[in-house]
């Protein structure tokens, strides 16, 4: 089975960053494995949290299910505060338990660069844990809220097939919905762009980090 491990630090992050590119994996016939460090529940301030956080892990299970993502595996930590919580709960073992068992042919991260605190610190954890690893991966970063171009080797992929399934994918998260409208216009114009760079009507573009 060809693993594919995507690390996110809320639930939503993958359908901006990669959802194209998801969708072509899924029909090329590789497994998604989806791992995410928080619930989100601090994108509701004014609703109990147990209650955003159920309403999320049922959310992200259920279009994970309509989108071909295999297996969705939450951390459970705290919203806008992983930077704060990966020493304490032991994340970067954990993290190396799972990429061991699923022996992935890539890993997708958040970008180092993502203005978003979370998700930097999602960057750093999953890099550490893989180096420790002493192992070859192919290891990518996506982009989610950032727009700095970094100076690595940039891999672009055609998604013209999927744009529109990528957009029916972000906007299937409901329950972030005043975050995932705001996105969608930058994220059909970096599209566009990309594809252009890349020879086609759309492309996600992704950095390698390993």
């Amino acid at each position: 089975m060809k693993h594919v491990i995507i690390f996110c630090a809320h639930s939503d992050d993958e359908a901006v960053g990669m959802g194209g590119t998801i969708q072509k994996f899924v029909d090329e016939g590789f497994n998604i494995v989806k791992i995410v460090f928080s619930f989100g529940e601090a994108s509701h301030p004014h609703l109990k949290e147990k209650l955003i956080i159920k309403k999320r892990v049922f959310e992200s299970e259920k279009i994970a299910e309509k989108f071909g993502i295999k297996k969705t595996i939450f951390l459970g930590l705290t919203d806008g505060k992983i930077k704060e919580e990966v020493e304490k709960y032991n994340i970067k073992d954990k993290i190396k338990k799972l990429i061991r068992k699923y022996r992935p042919i890539k890993i997708f991260v958040p970008s180092e660069n993502d203005p978003h605190p979370d998700h930097k610190a999602v960057n750093k954890i999953v890099l550490l844990a893989i180096d420790e690893l002493k192992k070859h991966y192919e290891v990518y970063s996506y982009e989610v809220w950032n727009l700095v171009k970094e100076e690595k080797p940039t891999m672009y992929v055609d998604i013209s097939r999927y744009m529109g399934k990528k957009l029916e994918f972000m906007k299937s998260f409901e329950s972030q919905k005043h975050f995932i409208w705001v996105l969608l216009l930058p994220v059909i114009i970096r599209g566009k762009i990309y594809g252009f760079k890349n020879g086609c009507r759309y492309a996600e573009k992704f950095y390698k980090l390993r």
